[in-house]
């Protein structure tokens, strides 16, 4: 009963809660734009906050790019299923959305725009092994359940580092808007 109402509160102060944040460059002159719609779940849990570790000593969210034909919803189950192993994920509600728009390091003729939509999560169940694949295997991506506090300070130790993951300021960003939110100072 106490895990219902406090998981009925935090959601109730979740719907309340938004944050839509955005970094790079804003006058788009004559460039177009190549956009990536992506979404990262923020699954909280007894104090921990589930997160994909890599090898390069940062966490990140799960999650990753909306494929053609799928909705939020059916990325986030399939993206945490591949990257953390967990097979029922219930989808709740937005967060909040990171844009991020920067040269294409492929095109430079073009911009590249990230839309990052975060939604809070539940995990149901045990994890089954995880669906890596390319980039993912290579840097070891594995599941961990951390503290807020700990992945912040990891990210933070991390970021100062040469050669970390072009993820790390907004993962950090948004781990920062979380913590604030779960000690309602939001």
């Amino acid at each position: 009963m106490v895990k219902k109402r406090r998981f009925r509160l935090l959601k109730e102060r979740l719907l309340n809660m938004y944050f839509n944040k955005f970094i790079g460059i804003e006058k788009v002159e004559s460039k177009h734009i190549k956009v990536r719609e992506a979404v990262r779940a923020i699954v909280i849990k007894d104090g921990h906050i589930l997160m994909v570790h890599s090898n390069k000593g940062d966490f990140k969210f799960p999650g990753g790019g909306v494929e053609s034909g799928e909705t939020h919803s059916e990325a986030l189950i399939r993206e945490v299923l591949e990257e953390t192993g967990y097979v029922n994920t219930v989808v709740g509600d937005k967060f909040g959305v990171y844009l991020e728009r920067r040269e294409d390091v492929f095109d430079q003729s073009l911009l590249f725009e990230m839309n990052s939509h975060y939604y809070f999560c539940e995990c149901l169940g045990e994890p089954v092994a995880q669906q890596l694949e390319g980039y993912e295997i290579e840097q070891g991506f594995t599941a961990k359940w951390i503290t807020i506090e700990e992945a912040i300070s990891q990210n933070e130790r991390t970021q100062k580092l040469s050669g970390h993951n072009g993820w790390i300021e907004r993962e950090t960003y948004v781990l920062h808007k979380i913590l604030q939110f779960t000690r309602g100072k939001c």
